[in-house]
């Protein structure tokens, strides 16, 4: 049974750990076999097929501004990109973006999933990657690739007053950073639902190392000595760095494209929503949110890595505890705003006055009763700090 499934789940039991050892997952108990279907399960499926669709886009998107530069090369197959830089394009500047795609996203909270067993159809359905997922990518690193391309050959390319030149090094320069900057903030900004630091990282790294690369490349066109069409010693740094229509073009075809993905995706979520997209945004309310951690809490009492998001039980828990302690504080600087009667040593006497004469009227009276003195306020302080009320320590108080 377990060399036919598709994915082997071994429960160890009174059977022995035959079939535990020889199965892809092992289970102590087969309750834990919800979570791992019903979250890891599809959070696996899903992350499979970002990095699938995130692969097939990246490399559209980069070698289809290649074959758009054809048309001005009479089509003789002359690269746009530096050789060296271009068999370093997977390698160096777009792994950690995929790699990161295919490994820690997460498109919905592990209580949304707990408690709505029917997301789990979208792996059964085929939902994550199909024809018509891959034609709408395909479609998209098409029309960016345009965007791209056009935006620097016409800004660029064209232009007739370019300090810094227009040769075929700079406009493949201008084209690669392009794609490497698109390709990373999609990847990690815009289909990553779960945004942290490592995110914002792996774009850090793969843009700052492609900018990096070009200094390394000056360097070494600088101390050779062989000519090419490539040969351009100290460009980056001396040429292409220092000219502000290579920064003004490189910046308005990533907004261009950036604005065109944002677009569509917001398009396509308003007039064809999907039940994850629906699901995201009952997320971001807290009510609804609680809901689903309450019918889940079962399972979320086992423990859970909540990522720096808290649960609606911790923030819940969080403000009871922060109005507790707002009222204590407020009842301790009210007991010492009072007026303190150890201190009056004339108070201590209209006190004992006032109680003697009380004394005395209830003996006249015949009334065997005997009325308490007021209490003093220092024992009430002493005994609310002997409680370990308030941050005023009773040390504080000599």
């Amino acid at each position: 049974m377990i060399q036919e499934a598709h994915v082997g789940i071994g429960i160890t039991g009174k059977e022995g750990l035959q079939a535990a050892r020889i199965s892809d997952y092992s289970i102590a108990q087969f309750r834990f076999l919800l979570k791992l279907l019903l979250v890891h399960g599809r959070w696996n499926y899903m992350r499979a097929c970002k990095y699938t669709l995130g692969t097939f886009w990246k490399e559209m998107l980069f070698y289809l501004t290649q074959a758009l530069y054809q048309r001005w090369n009479g089509y003789t197959g002359t690269s746009l990109y530096e050789p060296w830089s271009l068999s370093m394009f997977n390698t160096l500047f777009t792994s950690l973006a995929v790699i990161f795609l295919g490994i820690f996203t997460k498109d919905l909270a592990a209580p949304t999933l707990l408690a709505v067993p029917e997301l789990y159809t979208k792996g059964q359905k085929h939902g994550g990657f199909n024809i018509w997922l891959y034609l709408g990518w395909s479609l998209m690193a098409t029309c960016e690739a345009v965007i791209i391309f056009f935006t620097m050959w016409s800004l660029y390319g064209l232009a007739r007053v370019n300090p810094s030149g227009n040769d075929i090094f700079q406009l493949g320069l201008l084209t690669f950073s392009a794609c490497i900057i698109v390709i990373n903030v999609k990847l990690q900004a815009l289909e990553v639902h779960n945004k942290t630091y490592m995110s914002l990282a792996v774009i850090i790294i793969s843009v700052g190392g492609w900018f990096v690369w070009d200094m390394i490349l000056d360097r070494e066109y600088t101390m050779s000595s062989g000519k090419g069409v490539y040969f351009v010693p100290g460009n980056f740094l001396q040429h292409s760095g220092h000219n502000l229509l290579f920064w003004v073009v490189l910046l308005l075809s990533v907004t261009a494209v950036l604005l065109f993905e944002f677009t569509v995706s917001t398009l396509r979520a308003l007039f064809f929503p999907t039940d994850v997209d629906i699901f995201q945004e009952y997320e971001q309310d807290l009510d609804i949110r609680k809901r689903f951690e309450e019918a889940a809490a079962s399972e979320l009492q086992q423990g859970w890595d909540h990522g720096t998001k808290k649960s609606s039980f911790e923030l819940a828990r969080e403000k009871e505890e922060i109005a507790e302690l707002d009222a204590r504080e407020r009842q301790v600087r009210e007991l010492l705003a009072r007026p303190r009667v150890m201190d009056k040593p004339h108070a201590v006497e209209h006190e004992m006055d006032g109680y003697t004469s009380a004394s005395a009227t209830a003996s006249h009276n015949g009334s065997l009763a005997r009325p308490e003195p007021e209490r003093r306020q220092s024992v009430e302080i002493q005994e609310l700090f002997s409680q370990g009320f308030g941050t005023v320590r009773k040390g504080q108080l000599k």
